[in-house]
């Protein structure tokens, strides 16, 4: 008689356990029935683990109906829920926790705006209510893992897509990690401005070994960027401009302002690039050939990347720039930006031992001058930038500096009388330590074109500066 009643119970476990197991599978199909109808559901099968507080999906997909709007579609090799207490949820609808949700073999597709394929983890997920939306006010996630093999995104109206690969990102380490980032142009470097009919920077970049470190995960849900420290190994930017296009005349907003206008919360401690390389290229409005400026040996460091500052923060974000021009010499620049309205840009720096032939690439094609020779031993820059104009000065010193001016389209011709007079009224062979300061100081008083962007600014205050060091430089190009 025991042995028939321990039989007897078994069976009834048995049986108990399946129909169980078919309530579940049940419920898993009216929740996929219950969805929106723009969207398709299906999987290949669906196992419950009662004992083990486990729940097993093959095969999931997900994709758009043909009479919806969307594009798009999604599969998930295999989705596992472990921690499940099913006694509390047969009792209660509300408040169901979950320890942990694995998505492995993921692949989601939007059109061609966005593909992501890899693996995702999540930890410690709770459910206010079975019954409402699964969004993001009714589930809240402890801890989330990301491990993406490659991802995509298609910039809206930037001819452009955005492609990283190996990410993974960790909220309890509280970290991200990139292998590869690429901003890759989807248009060639002439067209771009052609289908939109004005200047635009055409921009290629390459960063390598990315690394976010003290990362508040949870708070970029509520767009805020906040983190200790991100580090990029290796970069390189290249950048294309046709100025024979037509200039957009909007009112350019400084840095500080632009950083102020993005949609997010920005709070980073430190910004460090290394082992970089900067390449602008532009056609210049009249010629048939462009210039290039390229910086070497690129390394920068951000400090205090603030754009809602509060109560106690820096009063300044803190940019450090190293690097060769050129692959000559070397140059190194201190830019502070305010983080309050009024106070003034502080850019300080300076040149040394650079091979003035080196820059001839852009100065014969951009300025119509060649640079037989010279060396400039050292130009030190130090001036206040803000809304309306920048003042400061320039101090500098070189030797065997000979420039010739060029005419013509094919900016080989020389024009002997302009050349004779930079030579021999305007700029001097040699200006050296042995000089007075006074003699080799140039002052900087530029005013601010709205227009342009701030690149321009600066680089236009600092030539500023240099063309007032010659006794008449007024009379100097550009």
């Amino acid at each position: 008689m025991a042995g028939g009643g321990l039989l007897m119970a078994l069976v009834l476990l048995v049986v108990a356990w399946l129909i169980a197991e078919r309530m579940i599978h049940k419920k898993i199909v009216e929740r996929f029935r219950a969805l929106p109808s723009s969207w398709k559901v299906g999987y290949r099968g669906v196992h419950a683990d009662l004992f083990g507080g486990a729940l097993y999906v093959d095969s999931l997909y997900g994709q758009p109906s043909p009479d919806s709007r969307m594009h798009g579609e999604m599969t998930i090799g295999k989705v596992s829920i472990y921690g499940i207490s099913y006694l509390a949820l047969a009792r209660s609808r509300k408040h169901v926790k979950i320890g942990r949700v694995e998505l492995n073999r993921v692949r989601m597709e939007e059109g061609k705006r966005m593909a992501v394929e890899g693996d995702i983890e999540l930890d410690s997920v709770l459910v206010d209510d079975m019954d409402k939306p699964m969004d993001s006010s009714n589930v809240h996630i402890g801890a989330v893992k990301l491990a993406l093999t490659h991802a995509t995104y298609t910039i809206p109206g930037a001819h452009a897509k955005l492609r990283l690969t190996d990410l993974v990102l960790d909220s309890r380490r509280r970290e991200l990690r990139v292998d590869t980032i690429r901003l890759i142009p989807t248009v060639d470097k002439l067209e771009l401005g052609g289908i939109n009919g004005h200047q635009m920077d055409f921009v290629e970049a390459t960063g390598s070994g990315v690394a976010v470190e003290g990362l508040d995960v949870m708070g970029m849900l509520q767009k805020r960027l906040t983190a200790e420290k991100i580090s990029i190994r290796h970069s390189h930017i290249y950048v294309f401009r046709d100025r024979r296009l037509p200039m957009v005349t909007d009112v350019k907003p400084l840095p500080a302002d632009y950083l102020k206008s993005l949609p997010l919360s920005i709070r980073v401690g430190v910004v460090k690039l290394e082992g970089g390389s900067f390449t602008y290229e532009e056609f210049p409005k009249k010629g048939n050939k462009t210039g290039v400026l390229k910086i070497e040996r690129l390394s920068v460091d951000v400090r205090h990347l603030i754009n809602r500052p509060e109560a106690g923060d820096p009063k300044y974000v803190i940019v450090t720039t190293t690097g060769s021009l050129m692959g000559s010499g070397s140059v190194n620049a201190v830019m502070k930006m305010p983080l309050h309205k009024g106070d003034p840009y502080k850019v300080e720096g300076a040149f040394h031992e650079l091979d003035v032939t080196s820059l001839n690439p852009s100065a014969e094609n951009l300025g119509d001058i060649h640079l037989e020779s010279g060396m400039l031993n050292s130009l030190a820059f130090s001036f206040d930038m803000n809304e309306e104009k920048a003042t400061g000065q320039i101090l500098g010193e070189y030797h065997d500096l000979v420039v010739d001016k060029l005419r013509g389209k094919d900016k080989k011709k020389v024009d002997k009388v302009k050349s004779f007079f930079l030579k021999h009224l305007i700029i001097a062979k040699n200006k050296d330590k042995s000089l007075a300061v006074s003699k080799r100081t140039g002052k900087v008083d530029y005013k601010r074109d709205p227009e342009r962007y701030f690149s321009y600014y600066m680089l236009h205050a600092l030539l500023v500066g240099v063309k007032s060091s010659f006794s008449l430089g007024f009379l100097l190009p550009g």
